[in-house]
């Protein structure tokens, strides 16, 4: 059943865009020190991807024990509060105006509802999405992202009989973890790093967090080699094949740059792919608001330019959580905790003396979550070479179908930059709004000009989500 409250209120002191870790921990913070306080979530229940579906899988491991009980707790503590919340869920905001009204459009049965609400402070935990890079074949039913894959398993369905699991980074891992105690057969697990960047990150990673925070990355491990499934390091996968959808996928060694080698390929008979290759932060809000982001050419994106207190560029504008750099749910929650805190301060709630001293944990466990994450994070941000997977007529964008060939074609004709390359060829016009293809398009034009020129992003347009015109009309 659809929970979803709409309430007469319109101006909080607060207005908090997404109800994943670090929104739900903010709220609650925020509401505990006096502040009025709106909560918005596209989705029909709050705790984001990591902790809804506890309650309907399996605890099997030592992550999903993790998880479990820190997930019960920050909902044990929302859930004191938020009858002092005016939540708003299967909500979507679709505009800012003046940074700090908010427009609102809310599914419901007999139709839509739409309303505006306007907060003295803001903090957007958008969370993140997937990065994916196509290559032949993804379109074909059975192909998942990684993440899809494994919201869908926690969920209680296996979706295919044998499974390639391939990219890079921990989710990996993770999903192949998962699809074994499904009872799911995993023909075997490509992975794009190699056996001796693995081990590397895991030693930086002990120095960072310490051998107990790393266990549950070593007992998947430990699963999968226990059902003898075949883990390929130095592999991506470069085409999928099949009539109607999946029947088998092609893998292939890559260099240190991710260039495909000539004669390593290996064809596995498969009926459903998870690929991905970590996490980049939603930027949508954040930019749609104005904010400052900066290109971080290290971990391969875009990211929110913002104080120690988690403000943005803009005044009473706070970013928390995966939004801004991809960290995992145990930072997302401090940096809700830290921003709620410094909007409580700046609303005259409570001094910056009190809360000097009881923010100091929260800032020793975010600088040790930071470097962590940094580090996995690089480990699966992708590299040149791999694009090289990608033919003349390998869909990039797949709202409109524009392939490779177009985009070359588009920069062979003059398009200088992304916002080019979209009015030529309709790229990122799509009902995802340029949210999968915009990743691969500035290293797309780099490829065919080899000018390696300032990146940019597309321009910020409303809707910032897909919404019904009557939405619009009022």
């Amino acid at each position: 059943m659809i929970r979803l409250w709409i309430v007469q209120m319109n101006e909080f002191d607060l207005i908090i865009i997404g109800g994943g870790p670090s929104g739900i921990t903010a709220a609650t913070e925020a509401v505990r020190l006096g502040a009025s306080v709106a909560l918005v979530d596209e989705n029909r229940h709050v705790a984001g991807n990591v902790f809804h579906h506890r309650s309907r899988g399996p605890i099997t491991g030592p992550s999903d024990k993790i998880e479990t009980r820190i997930g019960a707790q920050i909902l044990k503590d929302f859930d004191q509060v938020k009858d002092r919340i005016s939540v708003y869920l299967n909500t979507e905001v679709w505009n800012f105006i003046d940074k700090k009204t908010v427009s609102l459009y809310a599914k419901k049965n007999h139709g839509i509802e739409e309303k505006q609400i306007t907060g003295k402070k803001l903090i957007i935990a958008e969370g993140a999405f997937e990065r994916v890079v196509p290559f032949p074949g993804w379109t074909l039913p059975g192909v998942f992202s990684i993440g899809g894959l494994n919201a869908v398993v926690k969920g209680g369905v296996v979706p295919g009989k044998r499974f390639l699991v391939a990219g890079s980074g921990p989710l990996q891992f993770v999903v192949a973890h998962h699809l074994i105690n499904a009872g799911a057969e995993i023909e075997a697990i490509a992975d794009a790093t190699s056996l001796t960047e693995t081990v590397a990150t895991a030693f930086r990673s002990l120095t960072s967090i310490g051998a107990q925070r790393l266990r549950w990355r070593f007992d998947y491990i430990q699963n999968i080699r226990k059902q003898k499934i075949p883990i390929y390091r130095a592999r991506v996968i470069t085409k999928a094949s099949g009539i109607n959808e999946v029947e088998k996928a092609t893998i292939v060694r890559v260099d240190r740059s991710w260039r495909p080698i000539k004669g390593t390929e290996k064809v596995l008979p498969v009926d459903a792919i998870a690929y991905g290759f970590g996490l980049i932060p939603s930027t949508t809000l954040t930019r749609l608001c104005g904010c400052r982001h900066t290109y971080d050419a290290h971990l391969g994106y875009w990211r929110v330019e913002h104080n120690d207190q988690m403000e943005t560029s803009i005044a009473g504008v706070f970013v928390a959580g995966d939004g801004r750099t991809i960290k995992g749910y145990a930072a997302a929650i401090e940096e809700g905790r830290v921003a709620a805190t410094e909007a409580a301060v700046q609303l005259g709630y409570i001094s910056r003396n009190e809360v000097e001293h009881s923010l100091e944990p929260a800032r020793k466990k975010l600088k040790r979550f930071r470097r962590f994450g940094r580090i996995i994070d690089a480990l699966s941000a992708t590299r040149p070479g791999v694009l090289e997977i990608l033919s003349d007529d390998t869909i990039v964008c797949r709202c409109e179908e524009v392939t490779l060939g177009k985009i070359a074609s588009a920069v062979a004709d003059g398009a200088i930059d992304v916002n080019d390359v979209k009015r030529r060829t309709r790229l990122g016009m799509g009902h995802c709004q340029g949210r999968i293809c915009g990743q691969l398009i500035n290293e797309l034009i780099w490829k065919f000009t080899g000018d390696n020129r300032a990146r940019a992003l597309f321009t910020p347009r409303i809707p910032a989500k897909p919404v019904p015109f009557e939405a619009l009309t009022g």
